[in-house]
């Protein structure tokens, strides 16, 4: 069994010994390096990271604590940019899979996506009215629970910081998350990792220059139109804008 009872409280003890970890080290974000030591012989972090990029636990309402996985520093910047910029949960995600007839890519990622996403509602049960918790599939033998559940569409900013010639620069697009019939959404997350959460999501840029040009596995979004800010942004870090557009 990839899922028990043990395994998921020993997941949910995780979270607790990082939020102690958090709170003594006086951390504004983090990273966990979950591969290949817990994942293979501990637990992985899906449901610990996924709660603390939540802005509540079982506890009730919290600030959000950006954490990134995979020890993804560059990403967890670009999350914790987004964060005081939009003040919401920052989605990170794999770019998995280009659905090209539909010109749509399936944003997907483990367990690392906020529950809050789900619906994007204040109210923490309409968002996990929307989740499951799944087996752990096999890239990840150590087991545990998976945390399931689909994008709500919507207005959305993409971003993120890569590096080129070992200079910052902020990767910046609008973009559209999309869900469709319960057929059509089966079908489309069953092409990747049926099981991890998924954001299917339409970006305003051409899908050769996109792929040609990020410079990252991983992109990170906010609700609503957010590039004037981070254009401002931008100019006061002194940080190159390179960003995408569509035609």
């Amino acid at each position: 069994m990839k899922l028990t009872p043990e395994l998921l409280e020993r997941q949910l003890r995780s979270y607790l010994a990082v939020r102690e970890l958090i709170d003594e080290w006086r951390l504004d974000f983090t990273g966990i390096k979950g591969q290949p030591e817990l994942t293979t012989h501990f637990v992985t972090m899906d449901v610990t990271e996924a709660l603390l990029n939540d802005p509540y636990d079982w506890r009730g309402p919290k600030e959000p604590h950006v954490c990134a996985t995979e020890a993804d520093m560059d990403g967890a910047l670009t999350m914790q940019l987004l964060k005081h910029v939009a003040r919401t949960p920052v989605l990170f995600a794999d770019v998995r899979h280009h659905h090209a007839a539909r010109d749509v890519w399936d944003l997907c990622n483990s367990g690392q996506h906020a529950t809050w996403y789900a619906a994007r509602s204040d109210d923490p049960a309409e968002n996990l009215a929307k989740v499951h918790l799944y087996p752990e599939v096999f890239f990840f033998p150590a087991g545990g629970g998976l945390v399931h559940h689909l994008g709500a569409p919507g207005e959305m900013t993409l971003a993120r910081l890569t590096r080129e010639d070992g200079d910052y620069r902020l990767q910046l697009m609008l973009g559209e998350f999309e869900t469709y019939d319960d057929e059509t959404n089966e079908a489309l997350m069953r092409q990747s990792t049926r099981e991890w959460p998924h954001a299917f999501a339409r970006l305003d840029a051409e899908a050769d220059d996109f792929l040609s040009r990020f410079g990252a596995n991983h992109i990170h979004a906010v609700p609503g139109d957010r590039r004037a800010e981070l254009r401002a942004v931008c100019r006061l870090l002194g940080v190159r804008l390179d960003e995408f557009t569509q035609g």
